[in-house]
């Protein structure tokens, strides 16, 4: 019996498609494959009705990932002398928002500078109230490094630091 093919056209954002490429090359996949597994595993959530939209423990980590390896690339780009100097510069732009406080900025600088453990789903989901509000962390970055080219926060939660490749060209000097 012959399968029946379908084939979906569809127009998507540059940012994305590199992301996509750059996702199925780091899996050894082709992007087709890559795609009908992100469309599968979706699908899926959708049909069990999952209502829950806080962080899970997958994206915590994979978000943790994101900003420990822009804090670096960042550094490095917009030459601060060193890391301390840097996070004070980007602490500056996080510590505005409402939510934010100081056990916040202890547990950041040492998952930044030190060898803290990865933000966990339950910590992410109490800064962001499950993703009711905007990460302070996520809009620090943004506006830190002044890039036109950041991936939304969903992105970074499904892809990581395999973004940040493809967004460094993009992070501006101040």
């Amino acid at each position: 019996m012959n399968k029946k093919r379908t084939q979906l056209n569809i127009n998507i954002d540059e940012e994305l498609l590199r992301a996509l490429k750059f996702k199925a090359l780091s899996r050894n996949i082709n992007l087709n494959t890559l795609v009908k597994q992100i469309l599968i595993e979706d699908t899926k959530l959708l049909t069990t009705n999952n209502t829950s939209t806080g962080f899970s423990d997958k994206e915590a980590k994979n978000c943790t990932n994101f900003m420990k390896s822009l804090f670096q690339k960042t550094t490095q780009k917009l030459n601060y002398p060193n890391d301390k100097e840097a996070f004070n510069s980007l602490i500056s732009l996080i510590k505005k928002y409402d939510q934010w406080n100081d056990s916040y900025t202890k547990r950041l600088k040492s998952v930044l500078l030190g060898d803290g453990k990865p933000w966990t789903s339950s910590e992410l989901n109490k800064l962001t109230i499950s993703r009711g509000c905007e990460c302070p962390i996520y809009a620090g970055l943004k506006i830190w490094t002044g890039s036109d080219e950041f991936p939304s926060q969903d992105l970074i939660c499904d892809l990581g630091s395999s973004l940040v490749p493809i967004i460094e060209n993009s992070i501006k000097i101040h």
